[in-house]
C-alpha cells in the first residue's frame, strides 16, 4: 500500500517534478549501440504508450517509476492500443486507446494470437494491419517486461564482454548501488529533496565507469545525442518552413512583392540552416549516413526538396517554386514527426548488408535526392492545378506555361538522378549480391518510377504534352515514387531489401492518393470544360 500511496503522490494530486537531469546522463547499451538513458526512455515511452511523456512526467521519471513500483503498474491502463479489430477482440471501448498489463496478459484471445503471430514470423509471410498491431503489443509488453525485471537496464559495461550488464544480474556495490538511487528517488517524490538521488546516480556512474573505463562514453558526446533530443531540430525546422510558404504564399497575393519575397527567401534558409545542422548532428550521432530507415529517408528528401527549390527559386524568381518546396518540405517533416508508429526515429546501427558499402551509402542518398526533385515537381504541378480547378486559367496562361516549365525541369533532374541511383544501385547489388540486376520488387519499382518520369519528358519533348498535360503528369507520376519508396516496404513488404521494411500507415497513403488523384481529375474536368467553351466561342 506504501508504494501504491507513492505512486498515486507521484502521478496524481503531486505537481513535484524529480529532476532526473542525472539519470539521464548515465550511459545504457539498447538496441546495438550504447546511448544516454534519456534516449532509451523516450523511445521505451513513445513505444509503450504511444508518447515521449506520460501524465505529464518526463520519460525517465517514468521508467524509473516502472522500475521501481512494478507490482503497482499491473492494472494501469498506460499500454497504447489503437488498432480497431484488436481493441474488438479485447473488449475495449472504441474510445478507449490504453489497456493495464494485467488485461494484456490474462486475455486469452491475445495468447491464441500472439501464437498465430509467432507461426507467421517463422513463415516469414507479410502481416496485415491487424496481426501488426498484435506485432506491436508484443513488443510493447516485452520492452515494459524486461524494464521492471531489470534485465533491458545495461548500465555497467564489462571489460571481457561486449555485453553490458543488466540490473537483474547486478551484484556487490553495483546492487546496492543502484539500490540507493531507488531510495533516492522515493526520497525525492516523498520529501521534494533531490540531492540523495544525485548523489547517488553520480556514484553509480563512477562505478560504471571504473568498471570498464575504455568501454563507457564521454560525458561531453553523452550530452550532445540528449541536447539533439531536447532541441527537436526538424520540428523547427518545419516551424520555420510553414512561416516561409506563408510569406511566399502572402507575396503572391499582395503588393510589395519583392519585400515579402526577400522576407520568405530569409526564412527559408533559416529552416534549411536548422534542416542542415539537424541532419549533420543525427548523421554525426549515428556515425553513419541517413541510409537506415524511411524516418531518414524522409529527413533527407525534405532537405533535398529545399535545395531544389531554393536553387531554382534563386535562377527563375518565382515565387511558386518557393512556396511548393518550403510546402513539400514542411509536409515531410510534419509526417515523419507526427507518426513515430509507423516511421521509426530512434537511431539503430546499420543492418550487416549495410556496413562499410561505399557504393550502398552513394545508391541510396542518390535515389532519395531523385525523390526530392519529383517532389518538388509534385508540389509545383499542385499549384498549377489550381488554377484549372478554380476556372481562371484564361487569365493565366503565361503563368501556366512558366510553372510548366519548373515542373519540366524539377522532372529532368529527378530523372538524371534516379537513373544515376538506379545503375549504382546495381554496382552495390554485384558487389553484394553478385548479380547486377535481378528484379527484385525494388529494382523494379525504381525502374517504373523512372521509365514513367522518362515518358512524360518525351511527350513534353514531342509536344504529345501541352502545359495541362505536364502538370497533370507531375502529380500523377508521384505515384510511382510512392510505390517505389513507400509501397514496397510497408506493402509488399518482400525482396531482398528486407532491412528497409515496416508497416503501418497503409489507409492513411491510400488514402492520399485517391485523393491526390481525383484533384487532378477535377482539373482535367475543368479544363476539358474550358476547352469546349472557347471552342464554341471561336465557332470551331
Amino acid at each position: 500500500m506504501k508504494s501504491l500511496a507513492l505512486l498515486i503522490l507521484f502521478f496524481g494530486i503531486k505537481t513535484f517534478a524529480v529532476d532526473v537531469t542525472s539519470f539521464e546522463n548515465l550511459a545504457i547499451q539498447d538496441g546495438g549501440r550504447v546511448k544516454p538513458f534519456d534516449t532509451f526512455a523516450r523511445e521505451s515511452v513513445q513505444l509503450i504508450t504511444g508518447s515521449q511523456t506520460h501524465n505529464g512526467k518526463k520519460a525517465t521519471e517514468v521508467v524509473l517509476a516502472w522500475l521501481i513500483f512494478p507490482n503497482q503498474w499491473n492494472e494501469q491502463k498506460f499500454i497504447q492500443i489503437k488498432n480497431l479489430q484488436l481493441k474488438n477482440e479485447l473488449a475495449m471501448k472504441v474510445a478507449d486507446n490504453f489497456i493495464s498489463p494485467m488485461e494484456l496478459v490474462h486475455n486469452n484471445k491475445l495468447a491464441s494470437e500472439m501464437t498465430a503471430l509467432s507461426h507467421l514470423e517463422k513463415e516469414k509471410k507479410k502481416l496485415n494491419p491487424y496481426f501488426q498491431a498484435i506485432q506491436r503489443v508484443n513488443n510493447q509488453l516485452s520492452l515494459y517486461n524486461e524494464i521492471i525485471t531489470g534485465m533491458g537496464i545495461r548500465l555497467v559495461p564489462q571489460t571481457l564482454s561486449p555485453d553490458w550488464l543488466p540490473l537483474s544480474d547486478l551484484k556487490g556495490e553495483y546492487q546496492e548501488g543502484f539500490g540507493s538511487i531507488a531510495l533516492g528517488f522515493v526520497t525525492a517524490i516523498t520529501k521534494e529533496d533531490i540531492k540523495p538521488f544525485q548523489r547517488a546516480v553520480l556514484k553509480f556512474k563512477e562505478l560504471a565507469k571504473a568498471s570498464a573505463p575504455r568501454v563507457y562514453p564521454s560525458d561531453a558526446s553523452l550530452q550532445e545525442e540528449i541536447f539533439y533530443n531536447q532541441t527537436h531540430p526538424f520540428r523547427i525546422a518545419y516551424i520555420v518552413y510553414l512561416l516561409s510558404a506563408i510569406f511566399f504564399a502572402f507575396a503572391l497575393n499582395l503588393p510589395k512583392k519583392l519585400f515579402l519575397r526577400k522576407i520568405a527567401l530569409v526564412t527559408a534558409f533559416t529552416g534549411l540552416s536548422v534542416h542542415i545542422s539537424g541532419f549533420i548532428f543525427r548523421c554525426y550521432i549515428a556515425g553513419r549516413p541517413p541510409v537506415s530507415n524511411m524516418y531518414e529517408s524522409i529527413i533527407w528528401v525534405s532537405l533535398g526538396c529545399v535545395v531544389f527549390g531554393l536553387i531554382f527559386e534563386l535562377i527563375y524568381k518565382r515565387l511558386y517554386i518557393g512556396l511548393a518546396a518550403t510546402g513539400v518540405a514542411t509536409l515531410g517533416l510534419i509526417i515523419g514527426d507526427s507518426v513515430p508508429a509507423v516511421l521509426d526515429q530512434s537511431i539503430r546501427p546499420l543492418e550487416p548488408v549495410l556496413r562499410s558499402n561505399y557504393w550502398l551509402t552513394i545508391h541510396v542518398l542518390t535515389i532519395t535526392l531523385s525523390y526530392a526533385a519529383f517532389a518538388l515537381a509534385m508540389g509545383i504541378g499542385n499549384i498549377a492545378l489550381s488554377y484549372y480547378v478554380r476556372g481562371i486559367e484564361n487569365k493565366n496562361r503565361e503563368k501556366l506555361q512558366a510553372l510548366a516549365l519548373f515542373v519540366y525541369r524539377a522532372i529532368q533532374v529527378g530523372v538524371l538522378l534516379l537513373t544515376a541511383g538506379t545503375i549504382l544501385g546495381g554496382v552495390w547489388a554485384d558487389y553484394s549480391w553478385g548479380r547486377f540486376w535481378g528484379w527484385d520488387p525494388k529494382e523494379t519499382w525504381a525502374l517504373i518510377a523512372d521509365l514513367g518520369y522518362l515518358a512524360v519528358l518525351h511527350g513534353r519533348f514531342t509536344g504529345w504534352l501541352r502545359t495541362f498535360g505536364t502538370i497533370a503528369a507531375s502529380v500523377t507520376a508521384f505515384a510511382g515514387v510512392v510505390m517505389a519508396w513507400y509501397g514496397v516496404n510497408f506493402v509488399l513488404g518482400v525482396g531482398l531489401h528486407s532491412y528497409g521494411f515496416g508497416g503501418g500507415g497503409v489507409h492513411y497513403v491510400t488514402a492520399i492518393l485517391i485523393v491526390q488523384l481525383a484533384y487532378v481529375a477535377l482539373a482535367g474536368y475543368r479544363h476539358n470544360q474550358h476547352l469546349v467553351v472557347n471552342s464554341k466561342m471561336t465557332g470551331n
